[in-house]
């Protein structure tokens, strides 16, 4: 008997931060073919920015994403600061990567519980999971707000922060102001620990890939830089970067320049203070 050939093809991904669709070709149990099209179209923010002052850009750039928009407000604000001869350092340099990690906070939070632990869990989105999950999904929402107050503390708002300007803020937190959130991070920072190991038990598929990584910029430009850092140049002269996590044993990629350019594998990473 004959292998029976299938074809399963989804048009609108739900669980995409963007738009895409996915197509699957099976026969039998056997995979013959799998395609992953992001179809999102231009967006065109590079000809908004024609004209505009150099003080807009921030603003302007923002706009391009409702969950990571510090990432593009950030590198406009760095671009231009570049080409002013303008270096952020010491206090304003801490507070601009306090406000990144507000956006971490929420997006990762998002991505876990809202997108993938559904999936993993068996359950069609967040709403079913919360009759069977109600703490778990309250853990969730309730970090999400951690990262949500400490992007509105800094930035101005939640989404697209309109508090980032060229050379720093055009406000910068009172200490009562920051002491007020400091309680909540600190559970926040429980809750992530909580989260590795709730996220550490889902049954994860035996699949490894290779990945490269590239940047275009020094690292010691990068928000990320306070985190202990290695680096190597390719022969192609692209940098390649690692982080050193604080993790409770979960799973992390490490990166290192091939003739072939950066290669990924993946190892446990110890717990560390």
């Amino acid at each position: 008997m004959r292998s029976k050939t299938r074809t399963i093809r989804v048009d609108a991904l739900a669980r995409v931060e963007g738009e895409g669709a996915i197509y699957v070709k099976l026969k039998g149990d056997q995979v013959l073919d799998v395609r992953l099209n992001i179809y999102e179209p231009p967006r065109f923010f590079e000809a908004f920015l024609r004209g505009r002052a150099f003080t807009e850009a921030p603003d302007i750039t923002a706009r391009i994403c409702g969950i990571c928009p510090v990432a593009y407000q950030m590198s406009a604000c760095q671009a231009m600061e570049d080409a002013c001869g303008i270096h952020v350092d010491g206090p304003l340099r801490a507070l601009r990567r306090l406000l990144y990690c507000g956006e971490w906070i929420s997006s990762h939070t998002l991505h876990v519980y809202m997108l993938h632990a559904p999936d993993f869990l068996g359950y069609d989105g967040i709403i079913p999971m919360a009759r069977d999950h109600p703490q778990v999904v309250e853990r969730g929402l309730r970090l999400k707000k951690v990262g949500n107050e400490l992007m509105a503390l800094l930035g101005g708002r939640e989404v697209h922060p309109i508090n980032v300007r060229v050379g720093g803020f055009y406000r910068s937190p009172a200490r009562r102001e920051l002491e007020g959130i400091a309680e909540r991070l600190k559970w926040a920072r429980d809750a992530a620990l909580e989260t590795v190991r709730w996220v550490a038990g889902f049954e994860f598929p035996d699949f490894e890939q290779d990945y490269e990584f590239v940047a275009r910029a020094s690292i010691r430009s990068m928000p990320a830089a306070s985190f202990p850092t290695r680096a190597w140049i390719s022969p192609f002269g692209i940098t390649a970067i690692t982080l050193s996590r604080t993790s409770a044993r979960i799973p992390t990629r490490s990166t290192r320049a091939s003739g072939n350019g950066a290669r990924t594998s993946w190892a446990r990473s110890p717990a560390t203070a």
